[in-house]
């Protein structure tokens, strides 16, 4: 799988997370977070990477591992 490919994958996989924990809008998950809403929406459709502190962020909220939303 090419690297695009790699980062959307975990887009899906943040954007999954995110609805299985009852977080309807990337506007919520970002004010629990305190990552601006369009930094979500990128990393969602895969056009941002992660980063290990905006994953560990989202561990926090979402549960889990940080390294669970990194690639």
């Amino acid at each position: 799988m090419g690297k695009q490919g790699h980062v959307i994958y975990y887009g899906q996989k943040l954007r999954k997370a995110r609805l299985e924990a009852a977080i309807g809008t990337q506007k919520e998950l970002s004010v629990r977070t305190g990552i601006p809403a369009n930094i979500i929406s990128d990393l969602e459709r895969g056009k941002r990477r992660m980063s290990p502190s905006w994953a560990q962020k989202i561990a926090e909220v979402l549960g889990g591992e940080w390294t669970d939303y990194t690639d």
